[in-house]
């Protein structure tokens, strides 16, 4: 068990004190789209819908850990409790320390307020997110968990194979990969469509459903350490006449021209390896993700640890936009190499079509601020 400092026994004893946090009113929702167990009190949804958690006054001390927002400063704080305290994380941002920043997610932990700007403002400091697009605005997109269809045995139907890390992996490249370079040992599985075994690489992880009836999750284990280059590139440069280029879209149109299929994937130098585990997709600061608050920054600007305020769509159970907008507490905790530059926010959305939906969804230009605590 990995020992705990002083700070994470402070914040967990404030926590399981008399007073408990309300976050009256704030709009919440359950860990998106995850078809298998969840933390604390949330259950799992086998549709992969994204469904509302109606926000209760008070939490009572068994479900307090259940609670997304609850656990995402948690995590925060056990990341930045083994941070040296005046260390400056982000060197391009604003210099906020290491210290500052736990401050800030120890004191969002005993807060009883609202979650909105004019209500967080009387305590803390909300800092607009600078992008290219201005002062105050986030450059969105989403991330999420595509499903597979799989076996643990190659077949003619699943003739696919998903791999582990080999000790070469810097000196292979995808086509080698793809011709056989790798001993099947290696192979976690087998699936049946290569197009969404692309797109679980892009996103990092996979859910998988095996044909044997049991289910796993193929979480980021490295790559090739090649260049990332994007399917979709190569079919506008080669002049296809695709439509839109939605990843189901995308996917169709391969699936019915299998010759070039492999060329359009072959285009992507970088190859990602998995690992089959039964815990959620890890995120790079080596916490598990929580759909609808984990985001995924450019750490030179935003640094890991720090807890954003951002006013983003509301999205319906099939991830589609259902009107107006809510304030969302979001969590520095990923980083992603398409995720570059000041102001670049990528929300991590959950397993399932519906979660790619609502990645489609938050997509865009949103006003977003860092909550820093105000100097006391």
């Amino acid at each position: 068990m990995l020992q705990r400092r002083l700070a994470t026994t402070v914040l967990v004893g404030a926590m399981s004190g008399a007073v408990t946090p309300s976050f009256a009113n704030a709009p919440l929702w359950e860990s998106w789209a995850q078809p298998y167990p969840q933390r604390g009190q949330f259950a799992p949804s086998r549709a992969g819908e994204l469904q509302p958690q109606v926000q209760l006054a008070a939490y009572a001390k068994p479900a307090l850990f259940g609670n997304p927002i609850q656990q995402g400063l948690l995590d925060l704080a056990r990341l930045l409790e083994n941070k040296k305290p005046w260390d400056r994380p982000a060197p391009l941002g604003i210099g906020l320390a290491n210290k500052t920043l736990m401050e800030t997610v120890h004191h969002l932990l005993n807060w009883q307020g609202d979650l909105v700007p004019a209500v967080l403002a009387q305590q803390f400091d909300l800092i607009p997110v600078t992008s290219t697009k201005g002062e105050g605005t986030g450059i969105f997109s989403g991330y999420y968990t595509p499903i597979l269809q799989g076996s643990r045995f190659p077949s003619a139907q699943y003739n696919v194979p998903i791999y582990r890390k080999p000790a070469n992996a810097s000196q292979l490249s995808h086509a080698a990969i793809a011709n056989g370079a790798l001993d099947s040992n290696l192979a976690i599985a087998w699936v049946d469509d290569p197009y969404l075994l692309y797109i679980a690489q892009v996103q990092g992880s996979a859910k998988i459903h095996f044909a044997d009836g049991s289910n796993s999750t193929l979480d980021y284990a490295g790559d090739n350490g090649a260049i990332f280059r994007p399917v979709s590139t190569y079919l506008k440069a080669k002049g296809y006449n695709i439509g839109s280029f939605t990843h189901a879209n995308v996917g169709r149109w391969l699936n019915e021209r299998p010759n070039i299929m492999q060329e359009a994937l072959l285009s992507n130098p970088r190859y990602i390896f998995f690992h089959e585990t039964q815990d959620l997709p890890q995120t790079a600061s080596g916490n598990s993700v929580i759909p609808g608050h984990t985001i995924a920054v450019d750490s030179r600007y935003i640094p890991h640890g720090a807890v954003l305020l951002a006013e983003l769509p509301r999205v319906n159970a099939l991830g589609k936009l259902s009107g107006g907008t809510e304030w969302r507490l979001l969590f520095a905790q990923d980083h992603g190499r398409a995720i570059k530059g000041n102001g670049r926010i990528d929300l991590y959305t959950g397993v399932g079509n519906n979660a790619e939906s609502a990645a489609y969804s938050f997509s865009g230009i949103h006003q977003a601020f860092m909550l820093v605590r105000k100097a006391s």
